[in-house]
């Protein structure tokens, strides 16, 4: 079904190849899951399996790829989406009406198909993603995750023969995980052929049958695998499932930390929330009865499904949002009466979109704009981009535009554009959707280390890293606060889990196991244990 011979390909403007003699073979009705590093090379295979390489994309090509006997560097996207059907990374990129009903419908309409036919498929695949209530909705007033699933929705109602999918569960809550899994897994079932770049290894593994997996890195294929046992060779690569890692047995318990509660020094009090409400459109509350308090040196992971309303408290916080009932108040000062910009020097945000915050014209440029609004010294803003580059592993990016970069890249330039202001209030809304384990473990070790960074606050779908890199957990459901505690106390509890729409990872469960349900354990925590064993 897909044929990639000798494929190597240079964009335009970029030093290295993003592909080196490429040589992949899928048969009709196979599943291949394609890991690696972020830039490794897989969202580049992809786009040159539906076209957009090399027709949307200019750079050097070499070899050819051809999908179902056509050669796909003398047809067209426009000719190819007919059978290839694709979920890229940038999905706002692949939005492009204004309402989710005409955006579902946007493909079948192409294709000329009857009114009725068009709108039975969109009904039929809204609803196959959990996102049939969404129907009327503007895209604009989307969450990341919602916009994800009306994407993937999309590309079911077009059924495709061949689907590619390009971090499909980058943005999504655990519903949204298990509801696409699932569509995927229909595809399969009917006889669909369908490639994968995902660094969430365990989600997919769990709920797809794969029937090989590719190692990439640095635009080569290291590995064919043929069962996920031989990721453990490439941990320094790829995030491995836990469960080939850590079991019960490995790890001595006596060597476990038994306190749940992390004591760590806070100051005064930084972020508070009194009885806040916010709609957006006047009609419900995106938030409903807010009320908390974050103090300085805290670690403070915001939890909870699409739409629970996490960004909606982050765009609060930094003043982009007033509430519509009650107060917000940071350091002191009611946001109300503030203007984002006068937040600035104090609190930083990394959005969800890397696209909605790159502008400049280099990498370098990018990380120095912020400290330099700040009146933050020359010296001292060349000394914290080199380190914070460093950090973020982007230093080799510094000269070249950030547009040209991968989407995991493009996340932790907006990362480093944040960390070079060192806010002393940092907000980092799902700043590893995208990412390779090794690079989200740098900078996050690099974020958590900073002195500037008192208080550290992570949004995000992902538990295991809230479990990592976090001492307490709000979770929100519905716009409300539905636990606020402990992190180790508060995932190890099943109630909680569920009604936050959280996924129990393999890790959550091994720590419930080894703990009898009091408490779950840290990556580290075990590293330790299994070490001295």
């Amino acid at each position: 079904m897909i044929e990639v011979k000798g494929l190597s390909f240079k964009y335009l403007g970029g030093k290295d190849f993003a592909l080196r003699g490429i040589d992949l073979e899928v048969e009709k009705g196979e599943t291949i899951l394609l890991v690696g590093p972020s830039g490794c090379g897989k969202s580049t295979l992809i786009r040159a399996i539906n076209g957009l390489i090399p027709h949307r994309y200019a750079g050097e090509y070499k070899g050819s790829v051809t999908v179902s006997g056509v050669n796909v560097a003398e047809s067209s996207p426009q000719a190819l989406s007919r059978i290839v059907g694709t979920v890229m990374q940038e999905v706002s990129k692949q939005l492009v009406a204004q309402t989710v009903e005409d955006d579902v419908a946007f493909g079948p309409a192409n294709l000329c198909m009857p009114r009725e036919e068009i709108r039975r498929r969109v009904e039929v695949s809204l609803k196959a993603v959990g996102a049939l209530h969404l129907r009327e909705r503007d895209i604009n007033a989307l969450s990341g995750g919602e916009k994800q699933r009306v994407v993937f929705a999309g590309i079911l109602a077009m059924d495709p023969e061949v689907v590619l999918l390009d971090e499909p569960l980058a943005n999504l809550d655990s519903e949204g995980v298990r509801l696409v899994l699932e569509r995927v897994e229909d595809f399969k079932q009917r006889g669909k052929t369908i490639v994968i770049a995902e660094h969430k290894t365990e989600e997919i593994l769990e709920g797809v049958r794969v029937d090989r997996i590719i190692v990439m890195d640095k635009g080569v294929v290291l590995k064919e695998l043929d069962s996920p046992e031989g990721l453990a060779e490439y941990r320094d690569k790829v995030r491995v499932p836990s469960s080939l890692i850590y079991s019960a047995q490995m790890v001595n318990k006596s060597l476990l930390p038994i306190n749940g509660v992390t004591t760590r020094d806070s100051g005064k009090d930084v972020i508070i929330f009194e009885g806040v409400y916010f709609s957006y459109d006047g009609t419900r509350y995106a938030l409903e009865n807010v009320s908390l308090t974050i103090r300085e040196g805290e670690r403070v992971a915001l939890l909870g499904n699409n739409g629970a309303g996490k960004s909606t408290m982050s765009k609060l916080m930094l003043g982009l949002l007033k509430p519509t009932k009650g107060r917000v108040l940071v350091d002191g000062e009611d946001t109300r009466r503030k203007e984002p910009y006068e937040l600035a020097g104090k609190v930083g945000l990394v959005v969800q979109d890397p696209y909605s915050m790159l502008f400049a014209r280099t990498v370098r440029e990018e990380l120095a704009f912020g400290p330099r609004n700040l009146g933050v010294p020359q010296e001292e803003i060349d000394k914290r981009v080199d380190e914070v580059s460093k950090a973020c592993g982007i230093s080799h990016l510094l000269d070249g535009s950030p547009f040209s970069s991968s989407y995991g890249e493009k996340k932790r330039i907006c990362v480093g554009a944040v960390l070079t202001m060192y806010p002393s209030i940092l907000i980092l809304d799902e700043p590893t959707a995208g990412q390779d384990y090794a690079n989200y473990v740098r900078f996050l070790d690099f974020v958590t280390s900073l002195n500037q960074v008192r208080t550290f606050i992570l949004i995000t779908h992902d538990i295991d890293i809230a479990l990592e890199y976090t001492d307490r957990t709000i979770v929100l459901s519905g716009g409300r606060v539905i636990a606020d505690g402990s992190t180790v106390e508060v995932l190890a509890r099943e109630d909680i889990l569920r009604q936050g729409s959280l996924r129990e990872t393999q890790l959550i469960r091994l720590g419930r196991e080894l703990s009898n349900g009091k408490r779950v354990y840290r990556r580290r925590e075990l590293e330790k244990a299994l070490q001295k064993t």
